[in-house]
């Protein structure tokens, strides 16, 4: 009995190691090169590339010219992986971030949030996100914490007041 026992558990933890039997996806090192590709191929191509699907639709602010566009690669959670930050500078006092691309273990490179047109996504210290939304006529800004763990945003709620998106320096498309 104990042999069997042996045999199922061990046949059960090679399965849990195998991607592709749990729908968990294997992380390449480095996940984000693709993603990298295609906003560096966009920017110099005039964007004749973008994919119009939600997913990958480009924003507009990104297409302007006339900002300082780039990425920011940046551990968010502390997992040790980095996540992508994608957006522009201009002359206000923070980093607009128009998406954030993570490594979801069930979907591979997912751009998870976005924003632009005025709604723009902010970092924080401590590696918080600031969130910027509509709904109707109301503004409203959500603190967000990436957890690789749970594939989610946690909001944190206590955090208006606390937490001010700061300017970051950007690496540009090449």
């Amino acid at each position: 009995m104990k042999r069997i026992l042996s045999t199922v558990l061990s046949a059960i933890l090679f399965a849990l190691m195998i991607p592709g039997l749990t729908g968990c996806k294997a992380k390449p090192k480095d996940w984000y090169k693709e993603t990298l590709d295609y906003y560096t191929e966009g920017v110099k191509t005039n964007w004749a590339n973008e994919d119009k699907s939600l997913r990958l639709n480009i924003s507009q602010d990104l297409k302007d010219y006339s900002k300082n566009r780039g990425y920011l690669l940046t551990d968010l959670d502390g997992d040790g992986v980095d996540e992508l930050l994608i957006g522009f500078t201009d002359n206000s006092t923070s980093t607009k971030f128009t998406d954030v691309v993570v490594w979801h273990s069930d979907l591979g490179a997912s751009k998870l949030l976005g924003g632009a047109e005025g709604y723009y996504i902010g970092l924080c210290a401590n590696n918080v996100l600031s969130v910027d939304s509509k709904y109707g006529s109301q503004r409203e800004r959500t603190f967000m914490k990436w957890n690789s763990k749970n594939n989610a945003f946690d909001v944190i709620s206590d955090g208006e007041g606390k937490y001010l998106p700061m300017k970051w320096e950007l690496t540009p498309f090449k």
